[in-house]
């Protein structure tokens, strides 16, 4: 039954909303990405709202996700549904620290093994916070972009990461799906709503 809804979920991930008209291309999409990229990197506040699907194996999970990001300072709630009980995942670069919806905490100074040990997943949220608004993470990777110059998909960290359905927030584009596999695990995140902060002329 569990993997039966995870196939129901992971259906609707793939089908996601109809995307956006298709722009004509750039003249040079690499061009266009350094601009896209300065813009993403220079944003520091957002919030998203979405729906989470991982597999490992044959094991699936889904859930919905509220995700808060303030420069360093991260609070994740995840809620799986009817009652299948959630999250709190808060923390820095320093610290991070794990709440359940039972009572039971625990701190690390990394999420990614810190989920992994008291859950059995393996995300890696200290990469996520970087892929989720289209950017690669610090370190070594390998891009493909789109006819816009945006991340298409990205080798990272041994991940396959593709990115789709971008929408204009005051106008900076973000993806609003983004699919992450690393042998037998798969992150799938549908972005329903984002919260991105006005530039100042807007403001």
């Amino acid at each position: 039954m569990r993997r039966f809804i995870f196939l129901l979920v992971a259906a609707a991930l793939l089908a996601g909303c109809a995307g956006a008209p298709t722009r004509p291309p750039v003249a040079d999409p690499e061009r266009a990405w350094e601009r896209h990229r300065a813009t993403l990197t220079d944003i520091a506040e957002w919030r998203l709202a979405g729906r989470l699907a991982l597999r490992t194996g044959a094991e699936g999970w889904h859930a919905s996700l509220n995700w808060e990001q303030r420069a360093g300072h991260y609070l994740m709630r995840i809620n799986a549904p009817l009652g299948g009980g959630g999250l709190r995942l808060e923390g820095d670069a320093e610290r991070v620290t794990l709440r359940t919806s039972d009572g039971q905490s625990a701190v690390s100074q990394d999420p990614d093994q810190l989920l992994y040990q008291q859950l059995g997943w393996y995300v890696p949220v200290e990469n996520l916070r970087y892929w989720v608004i289209g950017l690669p993470a610090p370190g070594p990777a390998r891009h493909r972009l789109d006819a816009q110059g945006r991340l298409e998909r990205l080798w990272q960290s041994g991940w396959i990461i593709e990115f789709m359905d971008y929408e204009a927030i005051h106008g900076v584009e973000v993806p609003g799906r983004i699919f992450a596999q690393r042998g037998d695990t798969e992150v799938r995140l549908v972005i329903g709503n984002w919260d991105l902060p006005a530039p100042a002329r807007e403001a």
